[in-house]
């Protein structure tokens, strides 16, 4: 095959599709294309990072991999291939040919590095690659959807795709996949050159409902006593590290509503440091009954400036919710609730 140089290329949607499946097992990937092509595919760098540690592949991308192209794409024992889909012969060739992997728009991949392991076949892509309006809304998808949401909220603009990504952790292609799934929703509920956000409500309600779901299994919380807080209205009046948002009663109570926390949320953004510094500031020790809360935060930063060290109003709606409770359930309806 002839060996082309072009100075731009956009990432294949295929690849966005195969890096996205990838995101969803936990793993933080990316794709980086190069300048150089051959035929019909394209080689770039698989960033993948899984663990605290950070691999890369060299790798060649390719909608449509014929036995050929397996044979005569240039490639070595460190070279993984991405394509819509590897079915069990090309895997096979693939492995003859002395390939090091393959990742594939259907969610199979084989891959494999110094503490790295990754072996799903079996997915089956169909003919056109479906509308996957679930994709706002799985363990990958939410972090994306809630910044898209309180970013829209509080600026009344969506946020560029590498913007979604630096503030929900997520990777770009997850965020690709996330974008694409609200926009060919219908009816859509992202539109325009700068996907203006349409039916903002429906999309919360969505959310919250994913959201509340998911939460015990994928953002759980710890409890804790503390010798220094005794009840919930000392420790609204103790200061927080700037990383922590107050959540559920405690948000509603420190926003003005008419409600005495039980308990007090605290959603955390991943600061190690900072939720070791409150814990040693008032001698927090775990207690399955323990007021004070600690849920990790889902978001990595945080999409929008946070109101009196309040979670975003969509958070705390989730939160009530949460907490299955009739009395704040009408805290809840008339403070947090759209009029």
């Amino acid at each position: 095959m002839s060996k082309s140089e072009h100075s731009a290329y956009r990432t294949p949607e295929f690849v966005e599709r195969a890096i996205s499946h990838l995101g969803e097992l936990g793993a933080h990937a990316e794709w980086k294309s190069s300048s150089e092509e051959y035929g019909h595919a394209v080689s770039g760098t698989l960033l993948i990072g899984a663990d605290g540690k950070r691999h890369e592949f060299q790798a060649l991308a390719s909608a449509t991999v014929t036995k050929a192209d397996v044979a005569m794409l240039p490639h070595d024992r460190k070279t993984v291939l991405i394509t819509e889909q590897v079915v069990p012969t090309r895997a096979r060739q693939l492995e003859d040919h002395g390939w090091g992997g393959y990742v594939d728009a259907a969610g199979n991949a084989s891959l494999r590095a110094d503490g790295l392991i990754i072996e799903i076949t079996g997915k089956r892509s169909p003919d056109k690659a479906p509308v996957v309006t679930a994709a706002p809304f799985t363990r990958a998808g939410i972090p994306v959807t809630y910044s898209l949401l309180t970013a829209n909220d509080h600026f009344g603009v969506t946020p560029s795709q590498r913007a979604l990504a630096a503030s929900s952790g997520a990777s770009l292609g997850t965020v690709n996949r996330v974008v694409r799934a609200l926009r060919e929703r219908t009816p859509p509920m992202l539109q325009g050159k700068h996907n203006q956000l349409l039916r903002a409500s429906a999309l919360e309600r969505e959310w919250i409902s994913a959201y509340t779901a998911m939460q015990p299994s994928i953002w759980p919380e710890e409890r804790f006593t503390s010798t220094v807080w005794r009840t919930p209205s000392e420790l609204l009046e103790a200061p927080l590290p700037p990383n922590a948002l107050l959540g559920s009663e405690a948000a509603a109570a420190r926003l003005g509503a008419p409600i005495r926390p039980a308990s007090v949320l605290i959603h955390f953004d991943g600061d190690a440091r900072a939720r070791r510094e409150l814990i040693q500031q008032g001698r927090l020790r775990r207690a399955d009954d323990g007021m004070i809360r600690l849920r990790p935060a889902c978001w990595k930063v945080p999409p929008a400036p946070p109101f009196n060290q309040t979670a975003p109003r969509l958070l705390v709606r989730a939160d009530l919710l949460l907490e299955d409770d009739p009395r704040i359930d009408e805290i809840r309806s008339e403070y947090f609730e759209d009029t």
